[in-house]
């Protein structure tokens, strides 16, 4: 029904009016309810039940017009089409090929090995969509800020710094990434240098690389490059082909069955009916237009979690997203005997961080060697070399970009970056942290940074730096709970009730307790650490030193 009201944008505004109205009308009376009480003469866990409901909200026609921004800017990213073989007009004549995101875009920045074509996706997205989120984006920053302040907060930045607890937040995270800059540039630089034996003059051997040719639309993964890369080609292969995928019957649906199998084996509960029943699998095949950004979904009811993607046969990177977001799901259950105000991560970082450990454990060679995804089970140094490097195009490569995506919003948010300079500062620290350009001379028409799918929905991007942190600390001690000897990149914890267990006893705690409590009570240590994945890559991280000493590669931009 609503997906029919959707197609009339009176009825939808209007119903848009109605919910906000209400939404604002609850929000009111919480505070006003809450305002009675003295906070200092509550206990510490009703006080932090508190901190999660009072939030004093826009005045009324400011938070619809918050909302409806949001919402233009979701349709723009879902519609927006970039059209190839134009006319000189710059007209779409008969002969183009025209393509939304997902997956006619998508699919090019994944496969296509022409420079010039993904060259010509990359900025025609950044045209179409970005260029019209411009303006909205500007006025979203107007409102978050207003919102925040109204909250006692300098900024929205400040607001969402506030979600971890720590007046040192901001140099916490510098620092780590500076303990791991090393290995990211020596990452870096052998991706430079397989990307210029494939494009040749294009991707210069020394300096930045251009940001087109990263695996995505953004360069945010840089899985996709793992078959043009592979350190020992003739080891056996770690990523399963779709013929694979499909000699095991690796349907939607049994991926899903698979990965459910996956946790219960650990000990959780299965999922509910209602997950199987109401669930979005698949793209629709009716014409509905649908946001295929794989999220896990709870209803607050207690019973009903969801997820919505578009996944697609016989396809690795779908199964492995699976795992991922079946991670949330499995979180969502955990604590839902809460409080409602806690039925939350520890932090957003610990959401992620276990929906990404999940998925990194499925990718094991071992556990994938179980469900016959692969042929041999190889122990030896250049296997592990060939795991290691696939794992880290999709962690230590995203540490920069997902820093430079938030430090951009503090500093637009605390008005340090003027607003007519807003895209030129981005490029700044897109070269000065993660060691790219754009292809194409950005101009004061662009404002890239809500072409990607969080920055234009409101999501910060922290929560994905903390988790790659965290997520190595969670499988450090779940491999120690697994009784796990050797290296722990060979370790794997699926099918381990122990692993289960512990796991569980911290995903039950929701957010009732602050996250360097829940990470005490799990692994005994209070703050996020880098030792775990420092431990995990030292392999590759010597690895790659030699290697790009043999190749007279420059370290570094």
């Amino acid at each position: 029904m609503i997906l029919r009201i959707r197609k009339s944008v009176n009825v939808m505004q209007h119903l848009k009016k109605y919910q906000i109205y209400h939404l604002r009308e609850f929000e009111e009376h919480i505070l006003e309810q809450g305002s009675k009480f003295d906070l200092k003469s509550l206990s510490e866990d009703e006080q932090r039940q508190f901190k999660f409901i009072i939030s004093k909200p826009l005045p009324q026609e400011e938070q619809l017009e918050l909302s409806e921004i949001i919402s233009e800017m979701s349709e723009i990213y879902n519609t927006e089409e970039v059209c190839f073989n134009k006319t000189e007009s710059g007209d779409a004549d008969s002969k183009s090929k025209c393509h939304t995101l997902s997956p006619g875009l998508s699919n090019i920045m994944k496969e296509s090995l022409d420079f010039q074509e993904r060259k010509q996706a990359w900025q025609g997205w950044r045209v179409q969509a970005g260029r019209k989120m411009k303006p909205l984006y500007e006025r979203y920053v107007e409102l978050k800020n207003q919102k925040a302040r109204l909250n006692n907060f300098t900024d929205q930045g400040d607001l969402w710094r506030s979600n971890y607890e720590t007046e040192t937040f901001e140099s916490d995270v510098m620092g780590m990434y500076e303990e791991l800059r090393p290995l990211y540039q020596e990452l870096h630089a052998y991706v430079r240098r397989n990307l210029h034996s494939i494009y040749g003059e294009d991707v210069p051997p020394n300096g930045t690389i251009p940001a087109n040719v990263l695996g995505d639309m953004w360069g945010r993964f840089w899985n996709n490059l793992y078959p043009l890369m592979i350190p020992y080609p003739n080891k056996p292969n770690l990523q399963p082909s779709k013929e694979r995928m499909a000699s095991q019957n690796m349907t939607v649906e049994t991926m899903f069955k698979t990965t459910e199998k996956f946790y219960t084996d650990m000990g959780f509960e299965p999922l509910f009916d209602s997950f199987w029943n109401h669930s979005m699998f698949k793209k629709p095949e009716d014409g509905r237009v649908v946001q295929c950004h794989p999220t896990a979904w709870d209803f607050g009811n207690k019973q009903d979690f969801r997820i919505k993607m578009c996944a697609t046969d016989y396809s690795f990177h779908d199964f492995l997203t699976i795992h991922h977001e079946m991670g949330h799901t499995i979180y969502q259950m955990q604590y839902r005997h809460l409080p409602y105000q806690f039925q939350r991560g520890a932090n957003n970082g610990f959401h992620e961080a276990i929906g990404e450990l999940m998925a990194m454990n499925a990718a094991t060679p071992s556990y994938l060697y179980k469900l016959g995804l692969i042929d041999e089970l190889v122990d030896d140094e250049e296997s592990d070399i060939n795991f290691l490097l696939s794992q880290s195009l999709i962690t230590i490569s995203t540490l920069p970009f997902h820093l430079v995506n938030d430090v951009w919003r503090w500093r637009v948010f605390s008005g340090e970056f003027p607003q007519d300079q807003w895209n030129n500062e981005f490029w700044k620290l897109k070269r000065e942290m993660v060691g790219v350009h754009p292809p194409v001379p950005r101009t004061p028409k662009d404002l890239d940074p809500p072409t990607l799918f969080h920055i234009n929905q409101d999501y910060t991007m922290m929560r994905y730096f903390t988790r790659t942190i965290l997520q190595f600390q969670f499988a450090e001690e779940l491999c120690r709970e697994a009784g796990h000897e050797g290296p722990l990149h060979r370790c794997s914890f699926a099918g381990s009730k122990a692993a289960g267990a512990k796991l569980g006893e911290m995903l039950s705690l929701g957010g009732s307790v602050p996250w360097q409590e829940a990470l005490d009570k799990f692994a005994g240590i209070r703050e996020m650490s880098v030792k775990p994945i420092v431990k995990f890559f030292q392999p590759l991280y010597e690895w790659l030193k030699k290697k790009n000493i043999e190749n007279g590669d420059i370290v570094g931009w």
